[in-house]
């Protein structure tokens, strides 16, 4: 078996084990039941819409955050243009944003002027630019690269829960594109490289650690600043 192949099978063998990760989370704090619970009751939806607004937002900042610290090195800030570039809709659009517009005008919000930042949602997204600020900058990489894994299982799951919420078809393309998204792939050069390094797979652990002690602050915030709105409802 030749190295090519032994690469991906371990690149295939991390991503299974980061959305086993990921899904454990997710099953452990019963997203799935309880956000469409939570949406299902009046203004719901809109209340959802308008808070995970603010969880997938800052992710192009992200990009340009570490893209700045890679400088002149383009093997380091590839995977990270190749993001930007498909985060625009690639050579076809409409862009990512604009997706998200379409499902909030579905949704019964026409601007996202008037949208407020939760504060689960500030503090995720300060944690975020902190790390791509100041961790070392290979396990910065690696932790963007892993965040990017999350997609898939994420994705699939907000799509159950907004096709049983009876959101119409416009309004799903969003979270359909990111279901079955790869954007993994644009990382696999520098994540295999990195697995060779001395201590390598430290610095992916540690990403990785990251990614995860985020991934259960903000589903917890997601699904508390949701019931609490809930309950002011009633």
């Amino acid at each position: 078996m030749n190295s090519n192949v032994l690469e991906k099978i371990a690149l295939s063998s991390l991503v299974e084990s980061i959305i086993a990760q990921e899904e454990s989370i997710l099953s452990e704090l019963e997203v799935e039941h309880h956000l469409y619970k939570l949406i299902m009751q009046e203004e719901g939806l809109k209340q959802f819409a308008e808070a995970f607004y603010f969880v997938r937002y800052n992710f192009c900042h992200l990009n340009f955050i570490l893209g700045e610290r890679c400088g002149i090195n383009e093997f380091l800030w590839r995977g990270l243009a190749r993001n930007l570039i498909e985060e625009l809709g690639g050579r076809k659009g409409p862009s990512h944003n604009q997706l998200y517009r379409d499902f909030l005008s579905c949704v019964g919000i026409d601007s996202e002027e008037f949208l407020q930042d939760s504060i689960f949602s500030y503090q995720f997204n300060a944690s975020w630019e902190k790390f791509c600020r100041d961790a070392p900058l290979l396990e910065a990489i690696a932790a963007i690269s892993v965040y990017e894994v999350l997609d898939k299982p994420d994705y699939a799951l907000l799509l159950r829960v907004l096709e049983k919420s009876g959101v119409d078809k416009r309004g799903l393309h969003f979270f359909q594109v990111h279901a079955v998204a790869e954007h993994f792939e644009m990382f696999e050069d520098v994540i295999s490289w990195l697995s060779k390094q001395e201590k390598g797979e430290e610095i992916i652990n540690n990403g990785r650690n990251f990614v995860f002690r985020m991934q259960r602050m903000m589903w917890l915030g997601l699904l508390n600043t949701l019931e609490e709105l809930s309950e002011k409802r009633r």
